[in-house]
C-alpha cells in the first residue's frame, strides 16, 4: 500500500472535483481511496 499527500495550490472551493480528478487519474495503479481532505481557507489580515 501506498500513502500519496498532494498539496494543490487551487482556488477555494474545488476541493471535491480535484479530488475526484486525482483518484480517477490513480485508478489505473490499483484501488484507490481518499482518505483525507483539507482545504485551508487564506487568512485574512485585519488593521486595528
Amino acid at each position: 500500500m501506498l500513502i500519496i499527500t498532494i498539496e494543490v495550490n487551487a482556488p477555494s472551493g474545488q476541493a471535491i472535483g480535484i479530488k475526484e480528478a486525482i483518484a480517477q487519474d490513480l485508478e489505473k495503479y490499483g484501488d484507490v481511496r481518499v482518505t483525507n481532505i483539507k482545504e485551508i481557507q487564506p487568512k485574512q489580515e485585519r488593521l486595528f
